[in-house]
């Protein structure tokens, strides 16, 4: 164990942050849905479906999204782009975009990357860094309940003993505890059956996804540090940015 994970769950503050956060799940969706629209038969659209259900994505958004590909809406011909680059001390970052239009992708990650002054890597040159692992990142145990009558999900404080125990019965790969939330590291292979298994025990899961974690992490002094942050930010706000991997260490 010992390893440190770079996922940064959306922050859905607010109409425009929550509609953009809809816009990229949606996207993802859509991609998944490519290979069968029928979640039972395709597990990338089921593990999309169940990212937007962490975020509370509305029904007719997931729908809007499915219908997109099936073609009986008007569909973007979506691709998935990696972009690698370098910054200070040699710390590394990964980007995934899910984007209609590469030239405007690739276009304003540059602009956003040269304005912190980061260097564009050759192809592979930071990729081989990280390690393609699925993740499941647990912060408690959820529970429903009435108010006003209406149906709300309330999160309760995470057991970590009793969760430790029964995922080292399920087919994980490690196991890590980070502040409030648990890590659990699955094998491709294994994922869709842990993720069943826990959602049994009505696990609150934040993340459930294919993640890329940083084999050597770099230190950054606090300037540097802050720089990032700022960085990981813009990155977010960017339309066609899906998801940002970086190496740095606390």
């Amino acid at each position: 164990m010992g390893r440190r994970h770079s996922i940064a769950a959306r922050k859905a503050s607010g109409d425009a942050k929550k509609s953009q956060v809809y816009a990229k799940v949606g996207k993802i969706i859509q991609i998944a849905a490519r290979k069968w629209a029928d979640a039972k038969m395709n597990p990338a659209l089921e593990l999309a479906l169940s990212k937007a259900k962490q975020y509370n994505l509305p029904r007719e958004v997931v729908e809007k999204a499915i219908l997109k590909w099936s073609g009986q809406l008007e569909w973007e011909n979506l691709e998935e782009i990696f972009y690698e680059w370098y910054g200070p001390e040699g710390v590394a970052l990964l980007i995934k975009a899910l984007t209609p239009n590469t030239n405007r992708s690739a276009a304003n990650v540059k602009q956003i990357m040269y304005k912190y002054g980061w260097v564009l890597g050759a192809i592979g040159s930071v990729a081989w860094q990280f390690k393609e692992q699925w993740v499941i990142v647990i912060d408690g145990t959820s529970e429903t309940i009435q108010d006003k009558g209406k149906t709300l999900e309330k999160v309760l404080a995470l057991n970590i003993e009793e969760l430790e125990e029964r995922a080292m019965e399920l087919p994980i790969a490690d196991f890590e505890v980070d502040e409030h939330t648990v890590v659990i590291y699955v094998d491709k292979t294994n994922f869709s059956i842990v993720q069943k298994a826990l959602e049994k025990f009505n696990y609150h899961m934040i993340e459930a996804d294919i993640q890329f974690i940083p084999e050597n992490m770099v230190k950054l002094d606090q300037e540097n540090t802050n720089k990032l942050y700022a960085l990981l930010d813009a990155l977010d706000d960017d339309e066609d940015v899906d998801h940002v991997w970086h190496n740095m260490g606390n």
